[in-house]
């Protein structure tokens, strides 16, 4: 059972400025200025390291967000291939359930970590926490590593992590999209969801019941409603209306879903 985290009243508002505020990130200046600011204030961070492609088959490229460039040496230590820290980061995140991953030299232990532990200190990257976009599959995917954080990470940023992350996937993919001037931002917004998942928002947003949906789709009452749990924990949401409306900011309710 995992630990209960409270976010107190100041948590709270800074959080909503912090999501909104991502849905306006267009460019990589304004991903940079975002992680520097506002993230900061829940995962105080020196270096912001994000990976997309397909991450389950280690088929990836990745850019640095940090305060001052990387040397040479640091720069190789992250990227390899074989022995980078960053696959190797992702690698521990894979064989451990693809959830938050709280890594501190300092930590005892660790059994099958302490390596990549020791790598981390000699490197001086310190703590790390780090996560990826575990719903979505194929190159649209995405893995993001906090390094050099001020101290240990816990289960607080254990759930920001997961609460945050739909919001650093979708900026992360729309600034990539925008530089490259292609569809990538909409191919990863779907993805973020799976396509029955999208039908089902769909005929929410037409305003139909658990019951109506499963008789136009086809499936049981019951599977309406987990799916419709699975949206919401996807997007972060707490409520139907929530979930339509970050569906259409995310524009994930494209025309043609809902067959």
């Amino acid at each position: 059972m995992k630990k209960f985290v409270r976010l107190n009243s100041h948590d709270l508002e800074h959080l909503i400025v912090t999501l909104e505020t991502s849905l306006t990130i267009n460019n990589r200046s304004q991903f940079f200025l975002w992680a520097q600011g506002a993230l900061q204030g829940f995962i105080p961070h020196e270096t912001l390291l994000c990976a997309y492609g397909d991450i389950a088959r280690m088929r990836f490229k990745y850019e640095t967000f940090c305060r001052g460039p990387l040397n040479a040496q640091a720069d190789r230590e992250v990227g390899d291939p074989v022995n980078g820290l960053l696959p190797r980061i992702i690698d521990d995140w894979l064989r451990g359930g693809s959830v938050p991953r709280l890594l501190s030299p300092a930590g005892e232990g660790q059994v099958g970590r302490r390596q990549l532990l020791s790598d981390l200190k000699r490197c001086n990257f310190g703590d790390v926490a780090a996560h990826g976009a575990k719903e979505v599959q194929g190159e649209f995917g995405s893995f993001f590593a906090f390094v050099r954080l001020p101290k240990p990470p816990c289960m607080r940023e254990a759930y920001l992590l997961e609460l945050l992350m739909p919001y650093l996937h979708m900026a992360l993919h729309r600034m990539l999209a925008n530089e490259s001037g292609g569809k990538t931002d909409e191919a990863a917004a779907v993805a973020l969801l799976s396509k029955r998942e999208i039908q089902v928002l769909h005929w929410v947003k037409n305003g139909k019941t658990n019951q109506e949906i499963g008789q136009i789709l086809d499936i049981s009452p019951p599977t309406v409603k987990n799916h419709l749990q699975n949206i919401m924990r996807k997007l972060n949401v707490t409520n139907r209306a929530q979930a339509v409306g970050k569906g259409a900011t995310l524009r994930l309710l494209a025309p043609g879903e809902s067959a």
